[in-house]
């Protein structure tokens, strides 16, 4: 018989008689995403699919039953279903009575949290079977025991990463494609041509005065590549978030025919076999 995972959640007492449809769909499915991704901790190949083999209402509580699945139908997971449930039955508990897990990270830990949450404020319980004979009842004064207890695993998580702000300064090529402020400085939006991340530019005064009379500002929304000067400041996550731009400098697109690629004589008069020798230091004659 497949691992079975029941999720049950009911109103809360102080709130309407019944569930709002967005509270109880998003507590089952922060629920169970939490239990995939859990999966993840110890494997990076997904292996156990929970599908939904049952749902009714009772009016007002709502019930669901998944079983777990194979992802490959010739793989037999009954055992690593069997661990995965236990392992996760046993972090709900310990979240629930203030501890924090080491095995569960951040991508376990939001879905958690949101469900937590919603245990204080919409739901007024929520029991999660994963074991023959065994619930566990989340309700608002333990989802807040396990609330705090995520947030030390988030705030850990946060300090084991390196922070890579910094600003370099140089030139770096960017296409157009928006106009905006920023603190009330006039900024373009730009796309950084390496990341293809869109990044906000703000204009100095005396950029800002240059550029308007010389461009159309509709021009913004054509794809307009300048070669932008001034300081690049970069995230925590190492991704450049903002420039300060002092200059900018056309970049015209050039459209080259095929004809005239052809033409192109890289090899300075060699062969190809010729300027392989010459790189692998060898004469040729």
């Amino acid at each position: 018989m497949s691992k079975s995972l029941s999720i049950t959640v009911y109103p809360s007492a102080l709130g309407a008689e019944f569930l709002s449809v967005s509270d109880a769909m998003r507590q089952i499915l922060d629920i169970v995403d939490a239990l995939e991704k859990s999966e993840a901790v110890s494997t990076t190949e997904r292996k156990v699919v929970w599908r939904l083999v049952e749902a009714h209402t009772n009016s007002p509580p709502l019930t669901i039953t998944a079983e777990a699945f194979p992802v490959n139908p010739t793989v037999s997971i009954g055992l690593i279903a069997d661990q995965l449930a236990s392992t996760f039955a046993a972090g709900i508990q310990c979240l629930l009575e203030g501890q924090s897990p080491e095995w569960i990270g951040h991508d376990v830990a939001s879905p958690l949290k949101r469900a937590f949450q919603r245990n204080m404020n919409g739901v007024g319980r929520t029991r999660i079977e994963l074991e023959e004979g065994r619930a566990i009842d989340v309700v608002p004064s333990t989802a807040q025991a396990a609330v705090i207890a995520l947030d030390r695993i988030e705030l850990n998580s946060r300090a084991d990463l390196p922070d890579l702000r910094h600003t370099e300064y140089g030139d770096i090529e960017t296409e157009v494609c928006g106009i905006t402020r920023w603190n009330d400085k006039p900024a373009l939006v730009v796309v950084e041509r390496l990341s293809r991340e869109k990044v906000t530019c703000v204009l100095s005064a005396e950029l800002a005065e240059k550029l308007g009379p010389s461009h159309r500002w509709h021009e913004a929304w054509d794809g307009q590549r300048l070669l932008v000067t001034g300081a690049m400041h970069y995230g925590s996550d190492g991704g450049l978030k903002r420039i300060d731009a002092i200059a900018a400098e056309d970049m015209p697109w050039t459209s080259v025919s095929i004809a005239d690629l052809k033409g192109v004589d890289i090899l300075g008069g060699l062969s190809v076999s010729e300027h392989l020798s010459k790189l692998r230091g060898r004469d040729f004659g």
